[in-house]
């Protein structure tokens, strides 16, 4: 068994952890605004597919999918608002 190392703020992790005391790197998916850019591109695509294009009229699937996809893809905007704002107050000022 390894033996715990000691990190530069002087707490104890054990490389067996998972925990290196690497520093984070942020992935694109980390933004809050991820998910609202993507529930967005089905809204519009859905809107295209079961409202304009002639093709698929048929296709009430689409009419729905794009009335869901608009409501969730302005919940998460929100949601993803809000919580760039919360982040915003709690650093302060520079």
């Amino acid at each position: 068994m390894a033996e715990p190392e000691e990190s530069r703020d002087g707490s104890a992790f054990s490389p067996e952890d998972g925990d290196s005391g690497e520093e984070y790197s942020p992935t694109p998916f980390d933004n809050p605004f991820f998910l609202p850019a993507l529930l967005i591109g089905f809204a519009i695509w859905f809107i295209y597919d079961g409202w304009f294009n002639p093709d698929m009229e048929w296709i009430q699937f689409n009419r729905v999918g794009a009335a869901v996809f608009s409501l969730l893809a302005v919940w998460f905007t929100a949601k993803a608002v809000r919580e760039r704002r919360a982040d915003s107050r709690s650093k302060g000022p520079l």
